[in-house]
């Protein structure tokens, strides 16, 4: 498979967002929206009527996944560039988050992982930083 040229058509614009299923979605709500400081968007409900919380960030959260450690993540992580992230970072220990790995030097720039109630991985970097 070859890239296509840069005068080829493409049908594909961009991404445009990413719904996941969780087990607690007030759970999920809280370390989205207060601990990370996601912004909620407006939007038609969802078609079946499970709730649905959409965020401009490019993800939205809805009920029924399996709780977390329960079964295989299809999703092997998502990321997110931030402001501050030493300040993200200290905010998400204090509120006990679980973090995989700590600030260190990521390709992106300074990076922490971290998971969510679901036990998604997270990851936060903000670039042009460094660990020194």
């Amino acid at each position: 498979m070859s890239a296509p040229s840069s005068t080829e058509h493409h049908d594909i614009l961009g991404f445009g967002h990413l719904l996941i299923q969780v087990h607690d979605i007030a759970a999920a709500e809280h370390f989205y929206i207060d601990l990370l400081g996601f912004r909620v968007r407006k939007a038609k409900p969802l078609a079946d009527g499970r709730p649905f919380t959409p965020f401009h960030e490019g993800i939205a959260l809805t009920a029924g996944g399996p709780a977390a450690g329960t079964t295989p993540r299809q999703i092997d992580h998502i990321a997110f560039e931030v402001r501050d992230v030493r300040q993200l970072d200290e905010r998400l220990r204090q509120a006990g988050v679980p973090f995989d790995q700590g600030l260190h030097d990521g390709p992106y720039g300074l990076t922490i992982y971290v998971r969510d109630p679901d036990g998604t991985r997270v990851e936060l970097y903000q670039r042009g930083l460094t660990m020194q």
